[in-house]
């Protein structure tokens, strides 16, 4: 079993993250990618995303997508918009609520251990995460992603 990181595009990691979201849990998702069953994710956020990318992706290269949703994934190119995704879906967090929003960064996301740990293996490396202040109290980082300047 390779040990390197399978990167799944920004669309594929977010219909992923949505189902999870939803309530699916990664052997259940497995299940029914491997069943070809779609119609469990017809009922994902009223059936907003059409999850045939994930089934395609599944038949070209099931032990990647596998390995992917078990041990988690790198995102290929992420965009703002992909980040503020993974927040709200994983994390609940809204922006303006919970974060500031510029034109090129997040400010002042709070984030546990796990979840900064998650989002730094997960995120593109064309973000950096900058580590601002740590909470002792809550357990949690402030952070700030930025466009990295390469």
């Amino acid at each position: 079993m390779s040990t390197s990181t399978v990167k799944l595009s920004q669309w594929e990691t977010m219909l992923l993250e949505a189902a999870r979201a939803h309530g699916l849990v990664d052997e259940e998702i497995i299940h029914k990618l491997r069943t070809g069953d779609s119609r469990p994710f017809a009922d994902v956020e009223g059936g907003r995303y059409d999850y045939a990318p994930l089934f395609e992706l599944y038949q070209n290269d099931s032990a990647a997508l596998e390995q992917a949703i078990r041990d988690g994934y790198q995102i290929k190119f992420t965009t703002l918009n992909g980040i503020k995704f993974l927040l709200n879906k994983r994390y609940n967090l809204q922006p303006e609520q919970d974060y500031q929003v510029e034109e090129t960064a997040l400010d002042q996301v709070r984030l546990s251990d796990e979840a900064l740990r998650w989002m730094r293996q997960t995120v593109s490396k064309n973000w950096r995460i900058v580590e601002q202040e740590k909470l002792a109290a809550s357990k949690e980082t402030v952070v700030r992603f930025e466009l990295a300047a390469f």
